[in-house]
């Protein structure tokens, strides 16, 4: 054949590739999402709509009231302390009190958490409860005693970050479906914490962290009590969804494609 007359033939497969690949490309970002995950996003550094993009998630929280993200993701305010009690508004969700057992974060006693929970329940249809640090279900904790008050509360939100034991998660997870009877929102879960992956980033190796995410996300896609789940962004290492640059990691990845 001569090469010169088989040129424009070879130029349109290689336009017919290239379109393949973009098809490809776009159908991969256009997947639906989920409506059950999303993920806790660090506005206040900077992410924004790329990063939710990437995720492909279908809601998003930023440990605060207000977001200031131009996206088509939907926005889930939470009511982090009693700093700004007195500025809720009226909107259709609101979660609760960050991890308010432990000093370093909302840190509120049950007895201020219940005197002002009217100022929260008042003014959002569905109210999830305050997200523990420590134990949920053990006797006499934060919230055994919080939930015993039976304060109005919609949803369970819940914290888990104990290593990448799938089986000891949704465990932990129907225990407390159990103990409350009520649908719940893992809003913080990964194997590790920002602190400890900082500490120790390879601590789990990418395939047990891969695995998690798969082991963990087919069950709660499944399990009709879990309305939400959010993956923590531990920053470093093995849990982190992005760089510090904002650019998606393997796990990212992983925690994207998983369903």
């Amino acid at each position: 054949m001569n090469i010169i007359a088989s040129f424009p033939i070879l130029f349109l497969l290689a336009i017919q590739v290239s379109s393949s690949n973009k098809s490809q490309n776009i159908s991969c970002n256009n997947v639906t999402p989920s409506p059950k995950k999303g993920v806790g996003l660090a506005e206040s550094k900077g992410f924004g709509d790329a990063q939710l993009q990437s995720l492909n998630v279908s809601w998003y929280y930023n440990w605060g009231l207000t977001s200031n993200i131009t996206t088509d993701k939907e926005f889930i305010p939470m009511i982090f302390s009693l700093k700004k009690i007195n500025q809720i508004k009226k909107t259709s969700i609101i979660l609760g009190f960050n991890e308010p057992d432990k000093i370093k974060q909302s840190n509120i006693s049950v007895s201020d958490a219940l005197n002002n929970w009217n100022t929260i329940s008042l003014n959002a249809s569905k109210v999830g409860s305050p997200a523990m640090a420590g134990n949920p279900v053990k006797e006499n904790s934060w919230l055994f005693i919080f939930m015993k008050n039976k304060p109005k509360v919609d949803f369970i939100t819940i914290h888990w970050y104990k290593g990448c034991d799938a089986t000891k998660f949704i465990t932990d997870i129907k225990k407390i479906i159990a103990t409350y009877n009520l649908p719940v929102w893992i809003t913080e879960f990964a194997p590790q914490t920002v602190s400890e992956s900082k500490e120790n980033p390879t601590k789990y190796s990418q395939t047990q962290v891969a695995n998690f995410i798969s082991q963990t996300i087919e069950w709660m896609e499944q399990e009709p009590m879990i309305e939400r789940y959010a993956w923590h962004d531990s920053k470093f290492g093995t849990s982190a969804l992005f760089t510090e640059e904002g650019v998606i990691t393997q796990t990212g990845m992983f925690f994207r494609d998983a369903k």
